[in-house]
Formats: C-alpha cells, structure tokens, sequence
C-alpha cells in the first residue's frame, strides 16, 4: 500500500480534531451494507471493523451543527476510545467508489466547537472522498501484486519478466536460483550480466548464441530452446507481453530434464530389442534408409549379412528357454565386440540377426562375415556349469548403387542374403556362403 494515503487521512483527521476541538475524528470507509472500516483516527486508536447499519448515522441530513450523541447507537469499541461518553458528534460524508457511506466522524465528550469551525471541516469532506479512493487504489494495488506474486511463485517454472519500460523486472525464486539472483523486483540492467552468464554456461552455447541473434532489435521475437547446463536441461520460452502500450519481455525457465530422459528411455524401448540391447528390426529398416542413401551418394558399396544360429531349436528343447535366451544375448555381444563403428547390428527375430556395412570391396564383407562367425563359434557360451557350443551360419550380399531414391535395395540384399543363408545350411551349417 501506498503509505502516503495513509499519512494524509491521519493529517486530515488531526487537523479536523485540532481545528473543531474535538475529542476523537475518525476517517470511516463504510460499504453499502454499513460496514465500516476505520481506517485513520485522531488521536490514533487501533480499531477493528464494525457494523454501522443501525447506528442512525446514515438516516440524518448532516448540516454544519453537531447533534446530540444520545441519539445514535454508535460501536462500544468506538465509545471506549473516549475518556466519557459522547455528548455530541457530526458526520462528515465522503462517499468514495465501492464506499458509498464513507465520511469522518467526530465526535465531543462535552460541548462541541462553534458552528464556524465545523463548516470549516465540510470542506474537508471532498479530501476526506479523495484520498479514501486513493487509499482503496493503493490496497487494490497490493492485492494484485500479491496475486501475482503468489502467481510467479506457483508457476513450476523459472520467471524472468522485464516491464515494457526497460528500467524494471521481476523474478520468482526458481529464476532467482539459475541466475544467483534474490526474487523480487530488479533494475533491468542488474539482470543482464546474469542472464548472459547462464547462457554462456550452457554446453550448447554456441547454438544459443546463433539463435538469440535475431532478437535485436526485434520486440516481437519469441523462442523457445534447450538451455543444457550440466546434468540438466530447461526448456526456456521467451515471448514479447503487451501492456499500456508497451512491449516487455517474459522469460520462461522449464526443468524438462526427467520428461526428456523418460522419453529417450520410450525413444529406446520403442527401438531396442528387450533381450539383447540391439537394435530390432523396426529399427533396422529405419536405419538402413540413412545408411543406403550415404552410400549411394559417397558411390561406396554396401554389404547385408544374415546370420542364424544354427540349431537353435536343439538348445532350447534341451536346456530350456532361459538358456537359449542367454545364449541370444552372448552371441549379441560377441557380434557387437568384432563390428567396426558405424556398422548396422540388429536382431532380425528369433535366432535370427541382420547387419548391414559401407563396404570398399567385396572381399572385405566376406572377411567381416568370416569374423562374425569365428567370434560366435570360438568358444563355449558359459551358462552357470553348463557350456554350450553354438556355432553361426552367414549369408551375404553386396551391391554399389548411385541411386539417390534406394528403391527396393534393401529388400532385394534381403533376400539375397537370406538365399545365401540358407545354402550355407545346406552346406553343413557353420559357414560363410556370399551371393
């Protein structure tokens, strides 16, 4: 609240009560329904609310003279403020928007001032009307900045928010702790050494940079961008806000670190086979649109590889599903350990996998096939006490195209590769056999 219309009522009532001798002033906000609310007093008393409804003060017409106190019902609170009980009071009205039957009050425990004196009071009336308005602004005025303040605080956000006049902001707590800063009202200037400092924090500070170039000099510039500083990440919106003509600046800090995360973990799940961590075949053929048209744009050869664990059924008939599953997850592994980096690795489905690489010739896909299948079959696949010997058929095919469009590619080494695969089973299994 503006303390200055505070300070005016008091200096009103005490000149009213200096000027009229009397012995107690009171400046009242009353409300339709007779409410009051006092809200200045000479000499000052601390007074809680009151209902003047049916005290009689709004049932006369209020000329310069007093009149006698015995014929209104006024407030005990009121009466014991007095060192006896009033002989004579005067209502003094000013109403005020939303207070109609406002006013001052005086009141005399004996006789009252000359009638002079008190005409000298009603011209108070007007500023009596005037300053009470101010005063319901001034309370009107720290309400809503308490609402929006409790609002800053409520947002599950950092709040950055510079007025359209360019020399004031104000931040909530969570914005406060990004930029070291206390919450609460700013010059401007105190909060761009700070906002600048976060941004060049951030590990994508470079990419922000290039980014937030565009906002000079526009008022109208909006964004939203990830601001990576250490282990987390906010999603920070920034967008012009409009009043009294002018045009602030609202800055946004979201924590979007653990949304981010549960969707990489989905993104993850939606593309990985559960049981051994590759990719699944979903994914594969995702991967191999990229894959393809790199090469037919670098004009590089490309090999496809189906492997096929050879007596699949055997293993899992003897030992069990949870062995034939460990099994699938130890082939995996040694394929993973022999393949070069930017090499395509899945699992195609059942004991089934599928690679496919960048090639320079064709012999190096056969010498890569020939890896896979010495990784697989080397040793044993130690299950507890129980070694397993597992061992791998591959078939391949390779092609070079400079197509850009890649139609049909891939299921032609598809299937060129799995009629590879299956002569290598006829062949006697454990054996590399390209198209």
């Amino acid at each position: 609240m503006n303390p200055s219309s505070n300070e005016a009522l008091y200096e009103l009532c005490g000149f009213a009560r200096v000027a009229c001798e009397a012995d107690l002033v009171m400046a009242l906000e009353v409300d339709e329904a007779g409410r009051a609310s006092p809200v200045a007093s000479s000499p000052p008393h601390a007074f809680s609310s009151f209902n003047l409804s049916r005290s009689g003060l709004f049932d006369s017409a209020w000329s310069a003279i007093p009149a006698a106190a015995s014929g209104f019902r006024l407030p005990t609170a009121v009466i014991h403020a007095l060192p006896e009980m009033p002989a004579s009071l005067l209502f003094v009205p000013a109403p005020a928007e939303h207070a109609p039957k406002s006013g001052l009050l005086l009141l005399w425990a004996h006789a009252p001032s000359p009638a002079p004196l008190i005409e000298h009071v009603r011209l108070l009336a007007s500023s009596v009307a005037s300053t009470l308005a101010a005063r319901r602004e001034a309370v009107r005025q720290v309400a809503m900045r308490d609402q929006f303040n409790d609002l800053l605080e409520s947002v599950p956000s950092g709040i950055v928010l510079f007025d359209g006049d360019g020399q004031s902001a104000m931040i909530n707590e969570r914005a406060a702790a990004l930029l070291a800063c206390r919450p609460g009202s700013h010059r401007a200037s105190e909060l761009a050494a700070p906002m600048r400092a976060l941004r060049e924090r951030c590990a994508n500070h470079a990419e922000l940079e290039a980014a937030y170039a565009a906002r000079v000099g526009n008022v109208h510039f909006a964004a939203a961008h990830h601001w990576v500083l250490g282990d987390k990440t906010y999603e920070v919106d920034t967008h012009p806000v409009s009043g009294d003509g002018q045009h602030g600046r609202i800055w946004l800090f979201t924590d979007v670190t653990a949304e981010l995360r549960i969707a990489a973990t989905l993104r993850g799940l939606a593309q990985s086979d559960p049981l051994t961590g590759l990719p699944n075949r979903r994914h594969f053929e995702e991967q191999s649109a990229q894959i393809l048209t790199a090469a037919a744009t670098a004009e590089r050869a490309v090999a496809l590889l189906m492997v096929d664990i050879d007596h699949f059924k055997q293993i899992n008939d003897t030992h069990g599903h949870p062995v034939g599953d460990a099994v699938l997850k130890a082939v995996a592994g040694r394929c993973n350990d022999v393949l070069r980096e930017g090499d395509l690795f899945a699992r195609f489905g059942g004991e089934e996998f599928i690679g496919l690489l960048t090639i320079t010739t064709e012999n190096e896909a056969a010498v890569i096939a020939e890896r896979l299948r010495n990784a697989i079959a080397s040793t044993p696949v130690l299950i507890g006490q129980i070694a397993i010997t597992v061992s791998a058929s591959v078939g391949g095919a390779t092609t070079k195209t400079t197509d850009p469009a890649i139609s049909g590619i891939l299921e032609s080494l598809i299937e060129s590769a799995d009629a590879a695969l299956y002569r290598a089973k006829q062949a006697g299994r454990n054996r590399v056999i390209m198209a």
